[in-house]
């Protein structure tokens, strides 16, 4: 079952959302989802938890704006579907500077809603088969993909940091607990302080791995070579 929230503060055109989600329901038997709704982008930033599916978000609410509150939830959540709502084309156009997966403009019409959500159910489908993580870092939960992780590290003080294409986040936790974790989305252990993911590795030399978009080279210990290598092969051969 998936789990839509809708943040809209005009309540007719939320009421207007909530019909067109049980209308498309009566069309797709399948589709089964539980829906939550909020008029104040500070209550849906304060009720958030790190586990919806979809958002169908007006950009503007009177406590702040939505742009405000999709950064926000970017910040604690990486994978969760946004779909803008606005009479605006400007800050649709903006949405995508925070990942907005879409936007449908007012007044919403059946056909343009329904076409959207059905587009946005068939990435989830396929988004479902990623792995995620939850990261309970200082700052709070945060969820994810793991496949936009680049790599891992030990850090002082038993943490780990975890390298994406943007930023990197500090997790208590070892090396250990998160190899076996990440063994199915192809991660490999090429010594004893770091965690690669395979699909990132753009060469290795003799003693190190190198790493493509950051050019970062991590060591290659004698110890891991043979099995990083067997890893690196049966990942690069499709047969994982």
């Amino acid at each position: 079952m998936l789990k839509i929230l809708i943040l809209e503060d005009e309540r007719p055109q939320l009421d207007k959302l909530a019909a067109f989600l049980e209308r498309y329901r009566g069309e797709v038997p399948d589709f089964e989802y539980h829906l939550e709704a909020y008029g104040s982008g500070l209550d849906f930033l304060n009720a958030y938890q790190c586990d919806a599916d979809l958002i169908f978000l007006d950009i503007r609410v009177p406590d702040m704006l939505g742009m405000d509150v999709v950064r926000r939830v970017r910040q604690m959540d990486e994978a969760v579907m946004i779909v803008f709502v606005t009479s605006l084309t400007q800050y649709a156009v903006d949405g995508y500077s925070v990942r907005a997966f879409d936007y449908i403009l007012k007044p919403v019409c059946y056909a343009s809603f329904s076409a959207k959500l059905e587009r946005a159910l068939r990435m989830l489908s396929h988004r479902k088969q990623e792995q995620m993580l939850e990261l309970r870092a200082k700052s709070g939960v945060r969820r994810v993909p793991a496949d936009s992780v680049i790599y891992v590290e030990t850090a002082a003080r038993h943490d780990l940091l975890f390298h994406t294409g943007g930023e990197t986040i500090r997790q208590w936790g070892t090396l250990s607990q998160y190899e076996e974790q990440l063994r199915q989305a192809h991660f490999a252990r090429p010594c004893s302080s770091f965690l690669v993911n395979l699909k990132y590795v753009r060469g290795v030399k003799r003693d190190t791995v190198i790493l493509g978009g950051t050019e970062i080279e991590i060591p290659l210990s004698r110890a891991k070579r043979k099995d990083f290598l067997a890893a690196l092969a049966q990942y690069k051969g499709g047969s994982a």
